[in-house]
């Protein structure tokens, strides 16, 4: 089952770094949903594909808001990420005794190679000015044939629109669209197995894309 976060627990333990982003919990509702449709759209994909019983790196996991989500389908959960302070939270307040939390950069995550059955990135990847190094490490610990789930926004003419009209800021570090995202991970050991988009399920000017990759 899918959990959405209550606006108001995370308005409550909301911090000004943006790990949790203020669409979660904004107070236009059609924004909060095309927000979190991104996460829905991620777990019935990964519903399709995985079962129960395999192991879950959330990737850049930030304000940890598909953590129950997750740790009500998978035994055990992995959340990486520089901050923890907002997830602590969130498995404090859902009592997720199978999450475990690491406060590191990625590179120096001791993690084992090949420990992941699937990883998740949602909405990371476009951070990193040089994506050579988040998909080295992604890959590095998927096991072979592994699953990695990514949501990133297309920057596309609608998708600047709506900020505007919503006022939101476009945040500094918003290197790549996710078109650029994705054509870089086909390209470096991806094959994409399914897609979805938000809002709607053609690729009609979408605002996120949502899609399963295979390790090759």
């Amino acid at each position: 089952m899918f959990v959405e976060i209550h606006p108001a627990l995370l308005r409550k333990i909301a911090t000004d770094s943006e790990r949790i982003p203020s669409l979660y919990y904004s107070d236009h509702a059609l924004v909060r949903q095309f927000f979190w449709m991104r996460l829905k759209l991620l777990y019935a994909l990964i519903l399709k594909s995985v079962n129960s019983q395999a192991t879950c790196l959330d990737f850049g996991g930030g304000g940890g808001v598909f953590l129950p989500t997750l740790a009500r389908y998978f035994q055990r959960v992995v959340f990486i990420d520089l901050e923890d302070k907002e997830a602590r939270s969130v498995v404090e307040q859902f009592d997720l005794k199978n999450v475990r939390l690491i406060k590191s950069d990625i590179a120096k995550g001791d993690l084992e190679d090949a420990s992941f059955d699937i990883v998740i990135a949602a909405d990371v990847l476009e951070h990193f000015q040089d994506l050579s190094f988040p998909v080295s490490v992604i890959k590095r610990w998927l096991k072979n044939d592994g699953r990695l789930y990514t949501s990133l926004p297309t920057e596309n003419w609608i998708y600047t629109s709506l900020r505007k009209v919503f006022g939101v800021q476009k945040p500094e570090d918003h290197y790549h669209t996710g078109y650029e995202v994705e054509r870089y991970l086909q390209s470096n050991g991806f094959k994409p197995v399914r897609k979805k988009f938000v809002p709607l399920v053609i690729n009609l000017f979408p605002l996120f894309l949502v899609t399963e990759w295979r390790r090759l």
